[in-house]
């Protein structure tokens, strides 16, 4: 490329503005070194000759790296008969190996009464996960923590005289127990027997950087191993302390964008988990149990992949914190954890769900039952990707266009070593200086820029110039020509020196998204971010010859060419003709249409499908589902090279760009329901006691006020919800949505608990089955009065001020449309 001098000015840092920017990173020195045959692992070959292993830098599959994308799912927290699908769109986010706790209280409430049955049957949920390809991690306690009753400990066995979470020999027995029933149900389905699982979890939030902690979740490692658990990887938490010199466990790591389990109720500081940066361990993370975490930042001759668990795929309300989590609160996190170095990118939640009710008791945290927080009784939907009923949720499709690039480059990323820039910011405060940093290695790699933190107004960073000092003396520019706007909130990956088959992309202000590999053609998809323009710098070596495409300027200089998709979408794509003979496609698509592209292999082709529904493709059969809207669209590329067949509905099929786009329009469902408030049913209702909590406000008792079975509350109001049989019609699950202004919300079937909701300003979804066809239930507002302290955000609580609120606003159904295209493609 040619260099470019640039003079720098420097604006003071908090004016409107920031005013031609130079950033430098050298990324000419090799990383740390990498070592491998240290680590103690399991078993770690399945009976087609297939090796997982770990070095001290990534993963690998076959001796190839391999970068893991996870997400936590509780089977234990969702209904069995939906599991299948769950996985199916968490596989469609390009999720690869599914997190799942075991909670112990789930399966042996009673002592000696083991219960792997229903929703709590493990066995199937694994077998699953095995049928769809996902990889399994079964994180095994014995404490598990997950917002549940004790962390997960039954009630009988805290009034054992045992000292838990130690090396008791009695709690080691007990704990041999159940890593013995876990194995039971775990037995064939081990990687080394050809099943999922690849990994377990040791304990949680467990401090072991010191003798006696070492000693202790070593001891439960090899009980775990002394019943069989036999897995290619051992895993711990990072936090709040971990020996970095052991072998035998990989130490995992989280960070979250809010902390609704801190004591306070005002606005806590911005969080540095948004910096590009060496700390690993979130300083919040557990503080309410563990106390603040310290991280030294000091990884030299780090020892494993860095790993993470928990980056929050969104975060729980607890009573007194009821923070908003918007999509890039949590996608910002993966990219700077990403761009920091890890190797596994693990997310807590990525599917939500919802407690059980025990024989005995209800199984969520609370202070009641000496927790230090107040959680719903049911409610878990944690804002994650997918919440609490399975539903798709904002952050879900941004996630999915990061996982497709980990899909399909982690390979080439996972080798990369983490390089950080000269000039840093100052804190999590200051918008004014560029986020940046890059994995590379040996002078190629990727550029990862956040100008994105929680709860700041960001600044556009003008006329901003990449230096980039190379292995081989020279310096890489990011623009070449002009320097670059990087708006407010950008975030994105741009490659440099990234080999596309036998042709070298230099660089790019584009974000690559999958690859599609047909035939003698390989298509490098790749999205322009909002407000920023797709530039393509491509060496022309190899290079023979292309097809001129409308929007798309080329300038042919010395050695390269430098291409503006000025018009991204589906119409803009360039063939490249290689020297051997191959095509190099490069497809530009917009933001929008990136958050909206499915990568599917249909007719024995790899496709892209663009569609603002959800797309689920399983053994050749693709469906397409739409929530509320019976207008179903998508577009596919390549195009078919037949015509959709109609199979009874009008699909209308049409050119877009160098897609095929397809419409079908449902038949609308009436989705009326009738509801109204019923001020005489406090009446004949028991009313319910509330229960202090010794040394708390006196505002705010043992929350939620409601309970299990339908009670009278202290100032609640009660409404009347009568689900039609016809509103089931044609489909087996029907979602509420309901607009409320309260404390909390719990809704009865039959009087007893079946979904709540600690208000934060957002509606309340609820999933109903065809139990629930042509029945009335009863739902339960607590009010919401000023002298309880919890944390809203801004907004939220002001219009609500001096009057105790409970009502519920308005009641919708939202129907669910799909379509089965199986015999189409």
């Amino acid at each position: 490329m040619k260099a470019f001098v640039l003079s720098v000015l420097l604006s003071p840092l908090f004016c409107g503005t920031v005013f031609s920017q130079s950033y430098s990173i050298d990324i000419s020195k090799p990383g740390d070194k990498v070592f491998e045959g240290h680590l103690q692992l399991g078993s770690n070959k399945d009976p087609e000759g297939n090796v997982m292993g770990a070095n001290s830098l990534y993963f690998t599959r076959n001796g190839k790296p391999w970068f893991p994308v996870m997400g936590e799912f509780h089977f234990c927290r969702f209904p069995k008969a939906q599991w299948e699908e769950s996985i199916l769109r968490m596989k469609a986010a390009g999720i690869d190996v599914i997190a799942t706790y075991i909670f112990w209280i789930y399966h042996e409430e009673t002592e000696g009464s083991w219960d792997w049955s229903e929703d709590l049957d493990l066995r199937t949920f694994v077998a699953l996960c095995k049928k769809h390809g996902i990889y399994v991690v079964a994180r095994l306690g014995p404490w598990c923590h997950g917002e549940v009753r004790n962390g997960g400990f039954p009630d009988w066995l805290l009034r054992k005289k045992i000292k838990t979470r130690t090396n008791d020999s009695l709690y080691l027995d007990y704990s041999k127990i159940l890593f013995t029933q876990i194995n039971k149900q775990l037995s064939g389905l081990y990687f080394k027997q050809g099943g999922p699982v690849i990994g377990v979890q040791i304990e949680n939030e467990f401090r072991f950087n010191n003798p006696k902690g070492l000693a202790h979740i070593t001891s439960l490692l090899h009980i775990a191993k002394a019943v069989g658990i036999d897995v290619p990887l051992y895993t711990a938490t990072g936090w709040p302390g971990s020996n970095i010199r052991q072998n035998e466990l990989i130490p995992v790591w989280g960070g979250y964008p809010e902390a609704p389990w801190d004591k306070r109720t005002t606005q806590l500081s911005p969080s540095a988990n948004y910096l590009f940066d060496t700390l690993r361990s979130d300083p919040n993370i557990g503080n309410d149990i563990n106390g603040t975490a310290k991280d030294t930042n000091n990884y030299t001759g780090y020892r494993y992949p860095y790993s993470t668990a928990e980056i929050g795929g969104g975060i729980q309300i607890t009573y007194h914190r009821r923070p908003i989590i918007k999509p890039q609160d949590v996608t910002a996190l993966a990219y700077t954890k990403i761009g920091s170095g890890a190797n596994l990118i693990g997310y807590y939640m990525f599917h939500g769900g919802h407690n059980k009710i025990g024989k005995l008791s209800s199984f969520q945290e609370s202070k009641a039952t000496g927790n230090p927080n107040d959680y719903p009784i049911l409610n878990y939907d944690f804002q994650a990707p997918l919440g609490e009923w399975g539903q798709v949720q904002p952050s879900y499709k941004e996630f999915k266009a990061l996982h497709l690039f980990l899909n399909d480059f982690g390979d080439r990323l996972a080798i990369c070593n983490t390089y950080f820039p000269t000039k840093k910011p100052f804190g999590p405060s200051d918008s004014a200086t560029l986020r940046w940093s890059i994995r590379g290695k040996d002078g190629s790699g990727f550029v990862f820029i956040n100008n994105f933190q929680r709860q700041i107004n960001m600044q556009t960073l003008k006329n901003v110039q990449l230096n980039i000092q190379l292995p081989n003396g020279t310096t890489l520019k990011i623009p070449e020509d002009n320097p670059i706007d990087i708006p407010a909130n950008l975030t994105t990956i741009w490659p440099i020196n990234m080999a596309m088959g036998d042709a070298l992309l230099t660089a790019a202000t584009a974000q690559p998204l999958c690859i599609l590999h047909n035939g003698l053609t390989d298509t490098y998809v790749f999205f322009a971010s909002d407000n920023v323009k797709a530039t393509y710098w491509i060496d022309t070596k190899n290079i023979t010859g292309y097809e001129p495409c409308k929007g798309i300027d080329i300038i042919k200089e010395k050695d390269n060419y430098q291409i503006k998709a000025n018009a991204p979408g589906t119409g803009s794509l360039l063939v490249f003709t290689l020297a051997n003979g191959r095509h190099l496609e490069i497809l530009t698509l917009t933001q929008a249409q990136a958050f909206d592209s499915w990568k599917a292999t249909l007719r024995g082709k790899e496709r892209l499908v663009i569609s603002s529904g959800i797309v689920l493709v399983n053994e050749g059969r693709m469906q397409l589902q739409n929530i509320a809207d019976p207008k179903l669209e998508w577009s596919i590329f390549p195009k078919p090279d037949s015509k959709v067949p109609q199979q009874g509905t009008a699909i209308t099929q049409k050119t877009d760009g160098f897609f095929s786009r397809y419409t079908c329009k449902l038949p609308a469902k009436k989705t009326t329901v009738n509801w109204k408030e019923d001020i005489n049913l406090p009446a004949t209702l028991t009313p319910v006691v509330l229960l202090k909590i010794k040394g708390a406000d006196s505002a705010n008792f043992s929350m939620p006020a409601y309970n299990t079975i339908l009670q009278s509350v202290p100032g609640a109001h009660y409404y009347k919800i009568d689900i039609p049989k016809e509103a089931f019609k044609n489909s087996d699950h029907l979602i509420l949505q309901i607009d409320y202004s309260g404390d909390t919300q719990a809704l009865y079937a039959d009087g007893k608990l079946i979904a709540d909701n600690f208000y934060n300003g957002q509606p309340m979804i609820v999933a109903l089955d065809t139990a629930y066809a042509g029945k009335s239930l009863v739902a339960l507002v607590t009010p919401l009065t000023d002298d309880r302290k919890i944390f809203f955000e801004k907004g939220i609580r002001e219009p609500l001020a001096g009057r105790a609120v409970a009502e519920i606003l308005q009641i919708k159904i939202l129907p669910k449309y799909e379509i089965d295209l199986t015999r189409t493609y």
